[in-house]
């Protein structure tokens, strides 16, 4: 796979089924337009066919309850394109056979929709600007007056003036009223609703008044006033099983990094876990038939289980993104290590694959199978993965980010594009990654963090390197974000280790992270477990920028300028410092990007990217 082939694949999302029918969101890059084309494809008879294409993008598929009755949401395909300026216009429309109506329209986004249980009303979730703000064609055009911490919070920088709403519209008038008001409530956005026979129930965010990041609570609507349930944890998902509200997520927020769970809320505000005994990150959860379901992390799979029998329908070397039923048959979106997304039926615990979406794509573009291996590092047992090239070709080590997320068996172009341009690829799992449980997760904090993380990296790709029968020494190391850093990490306590490094949108300096990143608040202190207040020392021991006069390792760094997650003066510092000792060094800056560069930014910019970081590796490995 080469940066050209990026525009090649589609990915898959948004499964649903009816009936005899399935509907899913297709979503491609088209480098002419340098944006994101997203259509619905629709399964009749065995057969795909484009359901809906065209000048607009179309997500967020829903069935009626008649199976010819089919819910979506169209969105203007100009806001997709960073340099335009044009105001987002997104718009729910039904149709019922042939005939297509708008049910409601609004100059915003469009967070999610949820048909009422009778279906006789809608209920939408946006997201837009307060009213004093809707006028402002651009929100730097004015002076923005604000007095509450965070400040920040959305990776895409001060959204200080921003709320959720949720109207309730009538599906047979067409009229609409809101009937949660974000700027009456102070509500910067809603993650999830769902309706019991007592009314709805939202999953929301405020800001916190001791300003420790935002606060995510629960609250039921009555009347006009939401009455707050819970409010210490991080919830979302919300879901009725059993006539009981459940939800995906945290009984206390500060208990993380942790596994989310799915957790009972009662009336009064108390949290029981539904699986206490899952030690497993639970991704979501849905009914189907009076039947829960659930998709949850385990050593670099992704997993369906029905909760009820507490069987898992699949356990291949799989990554499930997405599940949907119909006909008595259970249907899922899934990729693998060497195969891009595809929607399969499951039959007996095996894949049975019926879409083609990406088989023009596997036919013209080679791609990459890999070896994997769950390492001994003397300390941990690591799952690692590799792709072989070559044993005369040199390796890249790619570190993920997070640290708690997961590399696993998942199509990933950035393993397939570096293969193909001459590359060994070596990735695991260190202790800090999801998909291990609890203890695992937390086996970094405090003073274990660049320690352990940084044992189990290191000897499990040098191990792996041994298992792959690789004897090039020329070796290149890269990651992004908590990756970043620990790529900086590594080569300011290993200069001589590794010949060409790049460090992406990375945290290097927690001390000005703090305070200045959209997640500054409280981030630092759940991983380092110290206020910086109290012990700025630690703080400054914890940053890679402490030991940058160390590197000698020629390094490429790579950020984005409206970067809010790790703001871009972590990478000006790092480069300044490398740059005043002669280290060999670039900055490559991407305007209008934030933090999601690498997995949302345009498609030319993405395209450049791994231009630039090919280049990088080859000039200074081969």
């Amino acid at each position: 796979m080469k940066p050209e082939n990026l525009n090649s694949f589609n990915t898959l999302s948004n499964l649903v089924g009816s009936g005899k029918y399935l509907v899913v969101q297709n979503t491609r890059m088209d480098f002419e337009s340098n944006t994101y084309i997203s259509e619905l494809w629709k399964r009749t008879n065995s057969e795909w066919k484009k359901f809906k294409s065209g000048n607009n993008n179309f997500s967020n598929p829903k069935f009626g309850s008649q199976s010819n009755t089919i819910y979506y949401v169209q969105t203007n395909r100009a806001v997709q394109d960073k340099s335009k300026s044009k105001k987002n216009l997104s718009t729910i429309q039904v149709q019922i056979g042939r005939s297509v109506e708008k049910l409601f329209e609004i100059e915003g986004s469009i967070s999610n929709y949820t048909l009422s249980n009778n279906e006789k009303f809608m209920y939408v979730t946006t997201n837009e600007w307060s009213e004093e703000f809707k006028s402002i064609e651009s929100k730097d055009s004015e002076p923005m007056y604000y007095e509450s911490l965070p400040f920040r919070f959305d990776t895409r920088g001060i959204i200080y003036n921003k709320r959720g709403h949720v109207y309730k519209v009538n599906l047979k008038t067409k009229k609409f009223n809101k009937i949660v008001d974000g700027d009456k409530s102070d509500i910067i956005s809603i993650d999830s609703l769902a309706e019991s026979k007592e009314g709805i129930t939202i999953a929301y965010n405020q800001y916190n008044s001791k300003g420790t990041m935002l606060e995510e609570k629960i609250g039921s609507l009555e009347g006009i006033n939401i009455k707050e349930i819970f409010s210490k944890g991080s919830m979302g998902n919300l879901f009725y099983y059993q006539d009981e509200l459940y939800a995906v997520g945290l009984r206390n927020r500060f208990d993380w990094p942790t596994n989310t769970n799915i957790l009972k809320i009662s009336k009064t505000g108390k949290v029981s876990f539904k699986y206490h005994s899952l030690d497993r990150n639970v991704v979501k959860a849905e009914i189907n038939n009076s039947k829960l379901y659930f998709l949850y992390e385990d050593s670099g799979k992704t997993i369906l289980r029905d909760a009820d029998s507490d069987v898992d329908l699949v356990n291949e070397e799989v990554t499930i993104k997405d599940f949907a039923f119909n006909d008595n048959k259970t249907y899922v979106i899934a990729n693998s290590f060497s195969s891009p997304d595809e929607i399969y039926e499951i039959n007996d615990g095996q894949l049975t694959k019926i879409s083609k979406a990406n088989e023009l794509f596997t036919k013209k573009v080679k791609v990459w199978n890999c070896t994997y291996k769950r390492i001994d590092t003397g300390k941990s047992n690591i799952d690692t993965w590799g792709v072989f090239v070559g044993k005369d070709k040199p390796t890249i080590l790619n570190i993920h980010g997070g640290p708690a997320s997961q590399y696993g068996f998942t199509f990933f172009d950035e393993f397939q594009t570096y293969a193909s341009a001459g590359f060994n690829v070596i990735a695991c799992n260190p202790r800090g990654s999801s998909g291990r449980g609890h203890d695992f997760l937390r086996d970094v904090c405090g003073n274990k963090w660049g320690v352990t993380d940084m044992h189990d990296v290191l000897t499990s790709f040098k191990k792996m390197k041994r298992v792959m029968g690789i004897t090039n020494k020329n070796d290149g190391i890269m990651g992004g974000s908590y990756g970043g850093f620990m790529t900086s990490w590594i080569i300011s306590h290993n200069p001589s280790m590794f010949k060409s490094a790049i460090v992406e949108r990375a945290l290097l300096n927690w001390e000005t992270m703090v305070g200045t990143s959209d997640i500054g608040i409280g981030f630092p202190e759940m991983y380092l477990l110290e206020d910086m207040g109290k012990n700025i020392n630690f703080y400054r021991k914890k940053s890679p920028i402490t030991y940058a006069s160390n590197i000698k390792t020629p390094t490429l760094i790579i950020h984005s300028q409206e970067d809010y997650r790790c703001p871009i003066e972590q990478a000006e510092q790092l480069f300044s410092n490398l740059k005043k000792r002669s280290i060999k060094t670039a900055m490559l800056r991407f305007p209008g990007e934030s933090h999601e560069l690498s997995r949302s930014g345009t498609p030319v910019h993405r395209k450049q990217r791994f231009d630039h970081i090919i280049k990088w590796h080859k000039d200074n490995l081969i």
